[in-house]
């Protein structure tokens, strides 16, 4: 999960809410046009990823239905407060269908019902002051650690006081939203272990390894030319970062093991020391 920054209301919603600023999200939805150009500005503003998983949004195409819909982080069904909840803008979010729909693109691995993620278990539910919402989320620093060897996710108390966030709502973000649930862990180490094999291979024909790294840093922590991130960019980020400041092998001693022995090691996931065997 990280930090989305809001660019301006798409010209079809903010035309639409000027003249009909009482009427639902549904209502609104019913041109394709208008929808179609609502969700591209939120991909846009979230690097075309789910604001809270983090995974690719994909479009829809012949081989399936979208892995993307519209998130309102309160509640549209709120009418207590006298405010339109289905058409504010800052309410809006894209998120992917947390496993719940068998006709998206790509899914033999994406549908993974019953283990729902993100907006799914959220529902209808108001967690406000619950869970964290991505617009108010710092850009820095990171409030979530990984596990490199599970893709396992945590809270990191230490980030979050620096942040100034509150710990207990950011276990709660997890939690609620099951963010490391078993289909997001493997999602993660699959990101993860394609990674380090690439480095791997980089490596075996002769490219020093922080060359390597810093070669598909460059690639995994930049935009592409849709201005969208890789899927689970910031993941990368943060193991990169935890590496850095870690006990394991400096880069100089991983250099120097043995060049077969390795990258074995590497795809078989064995331990050293309690800890997988990865250069990345």
């Amino acid at each position: 999960m990280k930090n989305v920054a809001k660019g301006v209301s798409p010209l079809a919603l903010s035309n639409y809410v000027a003249v009909m600023p009482s009427n639902s999200w549904e209502q609104f939805k019913k041109s394709k046009a208008r929808r179609l150009a609502l969700q591209a500005r939120l991909l846009l503003d979230q690097g075309g990823l789910c604001a809270y998983c983090e995974i690719d949004l994909k479009p829809a195409c012949p081989l399936g239905e979208a892995d993307l819909r519209v998130e309102h982080f309160h509640p549209k069904s709120d009418g207590a407060t006298g405010h339109n909840w289905h058409l504010d803008w800052q309410n809006l979010l894209a998120t992917c269908h947390g496993g719940s729909r068998p006709d998206v693109v790509d899914a033999a691995q994406r549908h993974t019902s019953p283990d729902h993620t993100c907006d799914v278990p959220k529902g209808d539910h108001n967690w406000d002051n619950v869970i964290l919402n991505p617009l108010g989320l710092p850009h820095t620093p990171g409030l979530f650690s990984y596990e490199r060897s599970s893709g396992s996710m945590k809270v990191d108390s230490g980030k979050c006081r620096t942040a100034a966030v509150d710990a207990v709502r950011a276990q709660e973000t997890i939690n609620r939203l099951a963010l490391d649930s078993p289909r997001l862990r493997g999602f993660r180490k699959a990101a993860l272990d394609r990674i380090n094999q690439q480095l791997i291979t980089m490596v075996q024909a002769g490219q020093p390894l922080e060359a390597a790294r810093q070669d598909l840093a460059r690639v995994l922590l930049a935009k592409n030319a849709n201005h969208h991130w890789p899927p689970f960019s910031r993941l990368f980020a943060i193991i990169w970062a935890q590496q850095q400041s870690s006990s394991w092998p400096q880069q100089a001693t991983l250099a120097r093991l043995c060049m077969k022995c390795i990258p074995a090691k590497a795809r078989q996931g064995e331990s050293r020391g309690g800890s997988g065997v990865y250069w990345l």
